[in-house]
């Protein structure tokens, strides 16, 4: 007989998480560290500290995905949305499910929305990648296709039947540029009967690295393996916009390049017209690849790479008390 939970239930259950995920090592800390990328233009020192300092931003990244991801997973599995979906429910003129049908399902898409503002909309699809339901309704009333089937996120999980995190896309519905959590809906019989996903918002990433102890001449920011701004630390930017999806003006660097060598390190290099130095970080997460750059402009009267790294080697402080504050509203 299987155990019936309760919406309510399901809200505690979700409260736990953000409370246990900020004092919990990220699931994807298993993955094995790559060796430092290291040449003539990489000080071992600067590696060390500056390292460090995106170490800590990027366990907090993590941190946030994975309690993200765990609240999913949770959510995959319970009685509600394990229930077989009704195909006969679908009205093509509402893009999916009406909405007071299967209301139990909707029920849990909403707590999910309602505890965790960094997800705009929460869907469940079918195998074949139909849109059963999306939560907000609304959202699914302006939806422009209902076949999410070309999605590089429901292939992955169709394939794996594990968790995933998209790269960068843009929303056909809304233009926003977003990334997407989604999980296989798996029952006893260990057969996937669906899969449920949440959108995340960008805005809460831009928040966050906006929030760094950052000096005049550095930037932090945030992309996914095909070079797309998912969050930036320099202040008004919005990396949700369809126009940061489309400019992709870190792929070219060399440093990303090694980063997707799965190498981590400091070089320097042009940036925007400027020399810059660049330190570099990549890590997997989600059967998929996040990178972290922390880029810092030379002094224009420098031109020998060895003297930037050198003018840039020091500690930054990324994350200080006025950060640690604000960790509550970023988790």
């Amino acid at each position: 007989m299987m155990l019936k939970i309760s919406s309510f239930s399901f809200g505690i259950i979700i409260t736990s998480i953000i409370l246990f995920s900020a004092n919990s090592p990220s699931l994807s800390s298993i993955y094995a560290q790559d060796p430092q990328y290291s040449n003539n233009n990489t000080n071992e020192n600067t590696n060390s500290s500056l390292l460090n300092e995106l170490e800590n931003i990027k366990n907090i990244l993590e941190s946030k995905v994975t309690k993200l991801a765990t609240a999913l997973q949770i959510a995959s599995s319970l009685p509600q949305i394990l229930q077989p979906p009704d195909v006969n429910l679908i009205d093509p003129k509402v893009n999916g499910i009406p909405e007071d049908a299967d209301i139990e399902k909707r029920k849990i898409g909403n707590i999910l929305l309602d505890q965790f503002n960094e997800f705009f909309s929460v869907v469940f699809l079918l195998n074949n990648g139909d849109v059963y339901f999306d939560e907000p309704f609304e959202r699914q009333l302006n939806r422009t296709t209902t076949n999410l089937s070309f999605r590089d996120y429901y292939q992955a999980v169709e394939q794996t039947k594990k968790t995933y995190l998209s790269d960068a896309i843009i929303s056909i519905t809304t233009g926003r540029n977003l990334a997407v959590i989604a999980t296989p809906v798996i029952n006893k019989e260990n057969e996937m009967t669906g899969i449920l996903l949440g959108a995340i918002n960008f805005n809460n990433y831009d928040n966050f690295l906006q929030s760094l102890n950052l000096q005049n001449n550095s930037r932090v920011v945030l992309i996914d393996k095909t070079g797309v701004k998912i969050g930036d630390s320099t202040e008004n930017e919005t990396s949700a916009s369809k126009e940061s999806f489309e400019k992709k003006q870190f792929s070219n660097l060399t440093s990303f390049k090694l980063a997707l060598e799965g190498k981590s390190g400091s070089t320097v290099e042009k940036f925007e017209e400027k020399e810059s130095q660049i330190t570099f970080l990549p890590y997997d997460l989600f059967q998929n690849k996040r990178i972290l750059l922390l880029i810092q402009s030379c002094n224009s009267d420098i031109n020998n790479s060895n003297q930037c790294i050198d003018n840039n080697n020091k500690e930054l402080n990324l994350i200080n008390e006025n950060v640690l504050s604000r960790l509550g509203t970023f988790f």
